[in-house]
């Protein structure tokens, strides 16, 4: 299993973080050499003379202790430290009979892989009964003399202190240097998470964002092709009806039809180019604005809708302001003319104080078609228009017979 490789590492870092069982081979290798020779001759010939023994069978415990640690150390020391240590712990137990200073170096191999590949707390609670046990040891030889162990050299208390201090500053030196390398991996992996993490949230933000340019995008094509047809629709419908009674009356209709065609293209062509240029979703540029609206409510009465527009304030300083009061009252007015009976007057009101507000009313007899129908799309559209700006929309009956549509942008205007 390899491991995830800093960038920055260099290349003899890298070339053992992508084998860590290499790594890990050598490691077990290197207690084996440690351990093999001198201690095997020790083994093999009786305490106290220079002649080896001519059986090996003492020899056998000690190999089997040595690949039994070895292979511990090597097996589990990445994927389950506590393993390793347990492993480890419970094979060199026999080698305290032959040299304990063997026993602690493979043990204090075991602690580090704790310190770095499970917890330093637990690499503390491992250790505690490896130092008392080399305690134990120190202490008992020198009352008991250990089989297979050369007489000291010096006095048996001195030889137990030095083994005791060596043991217990080679658990140490294990623990603090586990714990330094642990932190460290820890560090960077931590990083590397938050990297990760980082990652797939700039993803989802993507998405998002991308949802939210899709659903911009639905609903100005919405606007356009509703708009457009509904007209083109009016206007051939009432070319039809006087082409034999009033040719040029319908000669000029079919004009205005053309020009909204026109314009539609238009219209439709600047989405697509936004589609493909990928503008920002929070303010779409569909290069309608504020100053159309005059043009629009043209259209609107050149197919004989009453309209009558009355604006107080200035135009919003924000584009997408612009855009979202022309769509509404685009929809409101193409509803207008699609569902309303026989309107008498449609009136439009524009304030632009420190809000902007847009009322349309009018005063027609909706056709009978159910609320959902008469909503449609174009309403879930204007309500995300206004969502996407702080505000709301209300669509309904007044009490009066009346329709009213009334968009509200807190602090818009600014």
């Amino acid at each position: 299993m390899s491991e995830t490789v800093p960038r920055s590492a260099g290349p003899v870092t890298r070339f053992w973080q992508r084998h860590p069982w290499l790594a890990d081979g050598l490691i077990g290798l290197t207690w084996v050499v440690f351990t093999a020779f001198g201690p095997l001759v020790t083994v093999s010939s009786p305490a106290g003379t220079s002649e080896p023994s001519g059986s090996v069978l003492p020899a056998i415990p000690y190999i089997v202790s040595v690949v039994v640690a070895a292979g511990g150390i090597i097996a589990f020391r990445r994927r389950r430290p506590t393993l390793a240590f347990l492993v480890v712990f419970v094979a060199t137990l026999p080698l305290v009979l032959v040299d304990p200073s063997l026993s602690n170096l493979a043990v204090a191999y075991a602690v580090f892989a704790v310190a770095v590949y499970d917890s330093p707390r637990r690499a503390w609670m491992f250790a505690a009964p490896s130092a008392l046990l080399t305690i134990g040891v120190a202490v008992l030889s020198v009352f008991v003399p250990l089989p297979f162990v050369a007489e000291p050299l010096e006095s048996p208390w001195a030889s137990a202190a030095t083994y005791m201090i060596v043991g217990i500053l080679t658990l140490l030196v294990a623990l603090f240097w586990g714990q330094s390398a642990g932190g460290r991996k820890r560090y960077i992996d931590g990083l590397i998470e938050h990297a990760r993490h980082l990652e797939r949230e700039r993803d989802q933000q993507a998405q998002l964002a991308a949802l939210a340019e899709r659903s911009r995008i639905a609903r100005d094509v919405h606007d356009i092709v509703s708009h457009s047809l509904s007209v083109i629709v009016r206007l051939a419908d009432g070319a039809r009806a006087v082409f034999d009674q009033e040719p040029q009356r319908a000669k000029q209709a079919i004009g205005e039809l053309g020009g909204v065609a026109r314009s539609s293209l238009t219209e439709m062509r600047r989405v697509i180019g936004v589609m493909e240029s990928a503008p920002d979703a929070a303010a779409p540029q569909t290069g309608v604005s504020y100053e159309d609206l005059d043009s629009l409510i043209d259209v609107y009465r050149g197919i004989g809708l009453p309209v009558e527009l009355v604006t107080r304030g200035g135009a919003p300083s924000q584009s997408g302001v612009q855009v979202t009061v022309f769509r509404v009252i685009q929809e409101a007015l193409t509803n207008a003319l699609r569902h309303a009976s026989a309107p008498t007057v449609v009136s439009v009101l524009v304030e632009t104080d420190a809000d902007v507000e847009v009322t349309v009313i009018n005063d027609g007899a909706p056709l009978s078609v159910t609320e959902d129908d008469h909503v449609g799309r174009g309403l879930v559209g204007m309500r995300e228009r206004a969502a996407l700006y702080g505000g709301t929309l209300d669509a309904g009956p007044t009490g009066d017979g009346q329709w009213r549509v009334r968009l509200a942008l807190p602090g818009a205007a600014r």
